[in-house]
């Protein structure tokens, strides 16, 4: 994985912030692979059941602190489907792929 303890625990730390204690946070994509370099931080939020309009509104308060404490990166955040939700590939890609935080 390509992040730093320190990213790491940030991270974690933000979400449990933003999101409360049951959230989990996993990195996918570019950043969980140690073979390829650069690309943005791709991050997978499992465990934050709420209405969409909360999620925007809780996704951006996440992204400007982890912004804010990490510098100006390019942060993606997906949400995992609620139990009604459809799941996306890229719900199946990040579950597949990712690695807890």
């Amino acid at each position: 994985m390509r992040l730093t303890p320190v990213q790491a625990d940030t991270l974690k730390r933000i979400a449990a912030e933003v999101f409360g204690p049951r959230a989990g946070l996993m990195v996918f994509g570019s950043r969980a692979d140690d073979a390829r370099r650069g690309g943005d931080i791709d991050l997978y939020v499992t465990g934050a059941d709420m209405p969409l309009t909360r999620q925007i509104d809780e996704k951006l308060r996440f992204l400007v602190k982890a912004k804010l404490a990490l510098g100006d990166r390019r942060i993606d955040l997906v949400f995992a489907p609620a139990p009604h939700e459809q799941r996306l590939p890229i719900h199946r890609e990040a579950e597949r792929t990712g690695i807890a935080l």
